[in-house]
């Protein structure tokens, strides 16, 4: 992430820095050297400065059209932003109580209250975001790059993926069982004919007794699906009332209307995420750009000149984000570069 924007502004707009990138030399090679060793701090932004000159391939002068500046500029700043945001958010966190584990009942009840957290695909305790509302409410939160798995009071488990967040009460009531799911998440809900377990995701309420589904309800994405492997669920657009049943392999999906859509889906692609397998169908660059954002938890900068066109398809199993932008850039025809969090992508 870049830590000041008018750092690299500056830099951007340093005549001596963009001939120095156009026409090197040893005179102006030793300068930039000398420079970045009195400032370790920005060598990623001198970096990712230098690409933006090479990409948008200067004449005699730097100059950019206007509107692709703003363009630059703007996702710059927003980059910016969100990195405070997520600071932000993680020095409000609540620290995490140790829990002493005992055969007594009020252990069990505390382990009951707090609920239980782990890492996807193991039983170690994981880092993670918690926090108490005063109407005993608890939101668990994973950030970009985190998947963890949370168990509810009732035993029910759901697996959260990255950027997404859960809320629920610490005692659910005796006639149902309400959270509330901003992301994406994969329940395993604990059969309880007397009790429905109700998934609140913006405008839709999904409603079941016992089952395993998958629910995608990103804030930024305009879609809300859900796709169920066991049992039955009822899939409904709270202003409408309309609805769709859902039995196993099939996925509900609703769009900017209030039509719930149903189809055939398969589950081996839709919950491919819970076994750490990153997926791409038939996906168009902004959707692909997005995944990776919130898999690995990165910002990615396009370039204004960069035109990309087409699709992509792929499947990537534990992958580390260098093979995973390898594979994608040789196959789709662009350049990138990592520098920390920030991925630049140019021709």
């Amino acid at each position: 992430m870049y830590s000041n924007t008018e750092r690299i502004k500056d830099l951007l707009q340093d005549p001596a820095f963009v001939n120095w990138v156009r026409q090197p030399n040893d005179q102006l090679n030793e300068h930039w050297l000398k420079w970045a060793e009195a400032n370790p701090d920005r060598k990623s932004d001198l970096l990712l400065a230098k690409q933006f000159v090479n990409s948008l391939q200067y004449k005699n002068e730097f100059h950019l059209e206007e509107a692709d500046k703003n363009k630059m500029f703007e996702r710059i700043k927003a980059f910016k932003q969100e990195k405070e945001e997520t600071e932000r958010r993680a020095i409000e966190k609540v620290k995490f109580r140790k829990i002493l584990f005992g055969f007594s009942a009020a252990a069990s009840v505390i382990m009951a209250f707090v609920g239980s957290i782990y890492w996807s695909g193991n039983d170690q305790p994981a880092p993670f975001t918690i926090t108490r509302s005063g109407n005993n409410v608890e939101v668990a939160t994973t950030y970009k790059g985190q998947r963890t798995k949370v168990i509810l009071p009732d035993g029910s488990i759901v697996h959260l993926n990255a950027g997404s967040s859960l809320s629920y009460p610490v005692a659910f009531s005796k006639t149902n069982r309400i959270v509330e799911l901003v992301g994406e998440g994969f329940f395993e809900v604990v059969k309880n004919k007397k009790k429905p377990f109700i998934v609140e995701t913006g405008k839709v309420k999904t409603q079941v007794l016992g089952t395993s589904f998958n629910v995608r309800a990103y804030a930024n994405e305009k879609i809300v699906q859900v796709a169920v492997v066991t049992g039955k669920v009822k899939m409904e657009e709270k202003l409408s009332g309309n609805a769709q049943y859902l039995t196993p392999n099939e996925m509900g999906t609703l769009d900017n209307s209030s039509v719930i859509h149903k189809d055939k889906v398969d589950l081996e692609k839709a919950t491919s995420w819970k076994k750490g397998v990153l997926m791409f169908d038939g996906d168009n660059f902004t959707d692909v750009f997005a995944k990776l954002e919130i898999w690995y938890g990165v910002n990615i900068i396009v370039l204004p000149n960069v035109e990309l066109k087409g699709h992509y398809s792929g499947e990537f199993q534990q992958e580390s984000l260098e093979n995973v932008m390898q594979g994608i850039s040789f196959t789709s025809g662009f350049k990138y570069e990592i520098a920390g969090k920030t991925i630049l992508i140019h021709n």
